[in-house]
């Protein structure tokens, strides 16, 4: 993307953040003592200020990804259970097909002599899709 604004509205989040850091610098030269002698204190406890804020949000900042992996790990768990519609379907099929293949060989009687009933078992219809069409 080129430095060029794109619109009034990126302009304006440019000024206003221009703004908000020249804000920032007036009050923190303002607090600062007037005497030579006292300004090291002056930023050197701002400093200790700045680097307490940083560890803490570094150490909150490493709890969020410790949750961010967790929660991404227990996503790809309950990935890994799914099954696409495609497998599904597949499956169910399959299923259809060993339950009318032992049906029809239950119905057989004498064992192993095919018989009207075992026939119309054989000839029934595969089940119209369920979740693909």
């Amino acid at each position: 993307m080129s430095k060029r604004i794109r619109t009034a509205e990126q302009s304006a989040r440019r000024e206003t953040a221009i703004a908000k850091d020249a804000l920032l610098t007036a009050v923190a030269d303002g607090t600062a003592p007037r005497d030579p002698r006292h300004q090291g204190a002056h930023y050197r406890r701002h400093l200790a200020d700045a680097h307490r804020n940083i560890g803490t949000l570094q150490n909150r900042i490493a709890e969020l990804e410790q949750q961010v992996a967790a929660i991404k790990a227990d996503r790809d768990y309950k990935l890994s259970l799914c099954v696409t519609r495609r497998e599904a379907e597949e499956e169910r099929l399959a299923m259809f097909r060993l339950a009318r293949g032992k049906a029809s060989i239950i119905a057989e009687w004498p064992p192993g002599c095919p018989n009207d009933l075992s026939n119309e078992i054989d000839c029934m219809p595969e089940p119209k899709p369920r979740w693909s069409k």
